[in-house]
């Protein structure tokens, strides 16, 4: 398996542990299948951005060895990721994502407001999915104490379409 899916399979499966309050969950502890939640925040046909609840299913592997209680769901080749970091208080005003990604709160809180004013907190452990690049685009603030920093890494247009 290539260490790029290995590892965006760790991500998930600490954000999935961090959701559910525990850092000890073994994939052999859960169903069969578990959902993974996220915020996607995309562009409607009148410009504006809005959130959508969503959910990622994992999958078992059905591997053996170390692999075989992990559970999985692909999402892509994961090239360009970086960390991004935005100082406590700071906001930035009205702006459309570059590219449709993923965006992990790694540190911090950050509020994400939607072009048609809906706000939603971003906690460590949490994710959305950005797919807002056009129209009026969303505001980010960092509102916790300390300094917001999350993982960006890029979706191809053919993994998580809408339905």
């Amino acid at each position: 398996m290539p260490a790029v899916i290995r590892r965006s399979m760790g991500v998930a499966a600490l954000s999935l542990c961090v959701a559910l309050g525990t850092t000890t969950m073994r994939a052999a502890d859960l169903p069969t299948t578990e959902k993974l939640t996220f915020y996607r925040l995309y562009t409607s046909a009148d410009g504006n951005s809005h959130f959508m609840d969503d959910a990622i299913e994992l999958k078992p592997l059905n591997g053996r060895g170390p692999e075989a209680d992990l559970k999985a769901a692909s999402v892509g080749d994961v090239k360009n990721a970086m960390f991004l970091a935005l100082k406590a208080g700071k906001t930035e005003d009205y702006h459309i994502a570059p590219r449709r990604q993923f965006m992990l709160c790694v540190k911090g809180i950050v509020e994400v407001v939607a072009g048609d004013g809906e706000k939603r907190r971003v906690l460590p452990g949490q994710f959305v999915l950005l797919e807002d690049t056009k129209g009026k685009g969303h505001i980010t603030r960092s509102v916790g104490p300390e300094d917001h920093v999350a993982l960006a890494f890029p979706l191809g247009d053919d993994v998580l379409v809408k339905k």
